[in-house]
Formats: C-alpha cells, sequence, structure tokens
C-alpha cells in the first residue's frame, strides 16, 4: 500500500454501502460473465461475481471481495469485507492499482489531523505566553523565537533551556503542518495549469508557481 507520511480519505476515491446494495442488486441474477464498470479518478473500476462472492478489477489488478452482514435492530447491515486485513469495512478506498479498506490504506481522516495540529498550536502558544508573557508577536507562530530576547529578570540557563524545548516543539509542528501546505501548493498549481490550458497556454510546474509562460 501506501508509504506516504500523511495520507487522507479525500485523497481517493471510494465506494460506500450504497454501491454494495446496487452492486448485489445487479448481479444476483446477472448471466455469467456480468461486469459492472464505475468511473473513478483512479480509472475504471469492474465490478463481477466470482464464485460465491464478488471481485473488483481497478488497471488490470483483481481483488477478490467478498461482503458480510450484522444484526441491526430487527435487520441486518451488509458490509464489505477488506481483501488486504480480512476486516469489516463500510468503505472500501479505490487506488490506481488496489483496492482496501481505510486502515490498510493508512489513511486518516483530515479531522484526526486538525485537532493534533490545534493541539500542537496551543501548546506552542502557551509556552511562548510562559516565556514571554502577552506578547502580540510571540502569539505569530510564524515569527522565529530567535528574534525574541531573554525576559527581565529569567535566569540564562532557564532562557536557554526553555527556549530549546519550545525551539522542538515547533520543528515537529511545522514538520506536521508541511503536508497541508504541499496539498494547497499542489491544488493551486492544478488549477493554474488547467485554466492555462483553457485559453491555450502550457505551463511547467515551475511556471504554475509564478505564473509565467512556458515555452512548450
Amino acid at each position: 500500500m501506501r508509504d506516504r507520511t500523511r495520507s487522507y480519505t479525500t485523497d481517493l476515491p471510494r465506494i460506500g454501502l450504497p454501491f454494495l446494495t446496487n452492486m448485489r442488486r445487479r448481479l444476483t441474477d446477472a448471466e455469467p460473465g456480468t461486469q459492472l464498470y464505475t468511473q473513478t479518478e483512479s480509472g475504471t473500476l469492474y465490478t463481477f461475481r466470482q464464485a460465491d462472492s464478488y471481485a473488483m478489477t481497478i488497471n488490470g489488478i483483481t481483488r477478490a471481495i467478498r461482503t458480510t452482514t450484522t444484526q441491526a435492530g430487527y435487520g441486518v447491515r451488509e458490509w464489505y469485507v477488506c481483501p488486504h486485513c480480512m476486516k469489516r469495512a463500510a468503505k472500501l478506498y479505490i487506488g490506481k492499482k488496489d483496492i482496501g479498506c481505510r486502515a490498510c490504506w493508512k489513511l486518516h481522516y483530515k479531522s484526526q489531523s486538525a485537532d493534533r495540529l490545534d493541539r500542537m498550536r496551543m501548546k506552542i502558544r502557551q509556552q511562548r505566553h510562559a516565556i514571554w508573557g502577552n506578547n502580540d508577536l510571540a502569539k505569530n507562530l510564524f515569527n522565529d523565537i530567535r528574534m525574541f530576547p531573554k525576559p527581565k529578570g529569567m535566569r540564562w540557563a532557564t532562557f536557554d533551556r526553555k527556549r530549546a524545548e519550545l525551539s522542538v516543539m515547533e520543528m515537529a509542528y511545522w514538520q506536521a503542518f508541511s503536508p497541508v501546505v504541499d496539498r494547497i501548493t499542489g491544488v493551486i498549481e492544478r488549477k493554474t495549469r488547467n485554466a492555462a490550458r483553457g485559453i491555450g497556454l502550457t505551463l511547467s510546474k515551475q511556471n504554475a508557481r509564478t505564473g509565467r509562460q512556458g515555452t512548450g
């Protein structure tokens, strides 16, 4: 599966329980060899019956897809069975060369990352306040802590220790925040290139960042 440090559920197309219900309905009494196809951002997804279960193919890679049910009140709830971990899943995520559940793709909800980043920001601001007090410049995390002097009355050893601890926290925060910046930058670049193509221009990736016309 993926090796990226941080990936999100919105990065891949997915099929949920409505797709499963429709798939079962359309394939239950279908002729042998019948295939359903669905266009996704990762390519065309083909679905068909295979023995007593189903199978899905994406870009030449086929995975057996079993289904299961659990009791839900007076009825039952249907689930996919992930072809990798064999656990129940309400959704399967479709990559260019694989199909699997959120856990196997190591996908995170954006809210999880947002909550983590919020906690890190709050802790950094608390530490900055503990050192420099109610300083408006210190509240802005874009301002490097090296620009702030030692507070009057604080021992140099204490100041150096607190600032070193804060520096480690801030480096960890910016490393965690970096993928967010990369995604925003990628969206802007794609929109710039698409807009340029719409008026007959071709932009390289570098020129999409700067807004200059490419030579191609």
